[in-house]
């Protein structure tokens, strides 16, 4: 299998990170595809043009993060989130990177073309889903799943593109969850590049 990465993105490093969890590492092959050069193999695979995508040993390929974490635990024989529980704070998660990622995009745009309603309406509902995950994160009945790990990736990402959210502010929960994520050594290995 194949799986088609960028360094910097948080949906690819959600996966690199259950490779290396669900010991698949001998059997999935990261290619990195930057997904503004448009580069052959990332629009074959995926021709919406966006990272990640996972190129199955048939040839098909899957999109979307969740569904190729699904599929890799499936071949793992390790079913990760099984519970609606687990799935519901998982989207939440995914909702605050989809959020993170978007402000980025705006901000990294021509500042004539910066349109601060989209910048504060980004902003505001990452501070709304850090204050509702906050609570949640105390209850997670097991960190080392899909909700506690994509959580862990949204709060790194948000280290990485907007420190300036604070998070950790009055949140010990999703502090302690994140120390949890950030002591393994599959975070370690696909965390970012300083300087990208």
């Amino acid at each position: 299998m194949k799986l088609l990465v960028s360094d910097t993105s948080p949906y690819a490093r959600k996966c690199r990170i259950l490779v290396h969890e669900l010991g698949l590492g001998d059997r999935v092959e990261e290619v990195d595809a930057h997904p503004f050069q448009d580069g052959e193999i990332l629009l074959e695979a995926n021709p919406l043009g966006r990272v990640l995508a996972l190129i199955m040993d048939d040839g098909r390929a899957l999109t979307e993060s969740l569904l190729i974490g699904t599929y890799l635990a499936a071949q793992a024989d390790q079913p990760w989130g099984e519970d609606w529980d687990e799935w519901r704070l998982q989207t939440l998660g995914s909702g605050l990177i989809d959020l993170a990622v978007g402000r980025r995009v705006e901000m990294v745009r021509d500042e004539a073309l910066y349109s601060d309603y989209w910048i504060g309406r980004r902003e505001r509902g990452i501070a709304r889903a850090l204050d509702q995950l906050e609570p949640e994160a105390a209850g997670l009945s097991q960190p080392l799943g899909f909700a506690g790990l994509t959580i862990a990736v949204a709060l790194d990402y948000l280290d990485f593109r907007y420190p300036e959210a604070n998070w950790r502010e009055a949140r010990p929960h999703l502090i302690a969850l994140h120390g949890f994520w950030s002591q393994r050594e599959s975070f370690a290995v696909t965390r970012p590049p300083a300087d990208a």
